[in-house]
């Protein structure tokens, strides 16, 4: 049986048919698949904290060494949220940097940031992959992130254009996010957006998933 795989989520699943990265805070590190990272809405902490991103990287650093931790994140930047730009992109870079040196891809967060993500992906060359998630922009913004080599997760809420996009460059992953939507369900809404069958969605996910890392092929 083919799983299910809910590549970004705030919530535990204990169904046999889903594979969830569920996405944590430095302080807990769960025993099952997911990922850690600094948020950039905790960046703002920098200003009360001058050793925050120091302190917190070196401890992330550790946990990130753990086998059940998938991905760093999620990281990125947001311009609505969170301490200034130039804190975020020093606090983003050192995710970079990790992710680089422990050979695991990254889970970006990125509101209203989008060419400043591009960028960096352009300026650092990352061997790793960095997957964007909670895609709901359209189509051409999703042109200029796939033609950078950058990865997109979409939710239940998304633009059918750059799903199909994402879909056709072989470079589409699905989520819950922390809506109260079960992946099975955006499975479906993306099987009748892209016309075809929920199997053969999970195929393509799932065999790009085992690429990503053999934890999803359970070993």
């Amino acid at each position: 049986m083919i799983p299910y795989i809910d590549i970004h989520t705030h919530k535990s699943q204990l169904s046999e048919e889903v594979i969830s990265v569920r996405n944590c805070d430095d302080e807990t590190v769960p025993e099952t698949w997911c990922s850690i990272g600094i948020h950039p809405w905790q960046s703002i902490q920098v200003i009360s904290d001058n050793g925050f991103i120091e302190r917190s990287m070196k401890s992330l650093a550790v946990k990130c060494k753990l086998p059940q931790v998938l991905f760093l994140g999620e990281t990125g930047l947001d311009a609505k949220r969170g301490a200034d730009m130039e804190i975020q992109k020093e606090l983003f870079l050192r995710h970079v940097e990790l992710s680089e040196q422990l050979g695991k891809p990254m889970i970006i967060h990125c509101v209203k940031a989008i060419e400043e993500i591009v960028a960096i992906h352009k300026q650092q060359h990352p061997s790793q992959r960095w997957i964007m998630h909670g895609y709901r922009k359209n189509a051409t913004l999703a042109n200029q992130i796939l033609r950078q080599g950058i990865e997109l997760s979409f939710g239940r809420y998304f633009d059918a254009e750059a799903m199909k996009m994402a879909y056709e460059a072989n470079v589409l992953w699905l989520e819950t996010d922390e809506s109260g939507e079960r992946i099975e369900d955006v499975y479906q809404m993306a099987s009748e957006a892209l016309s075809v069958s929920v199997e053969e969605l999970k195929l393509n996910i799932y065999q790009r998933a085992v690429q990503l890392s053999s934890s999803f092929r359970g070993e």
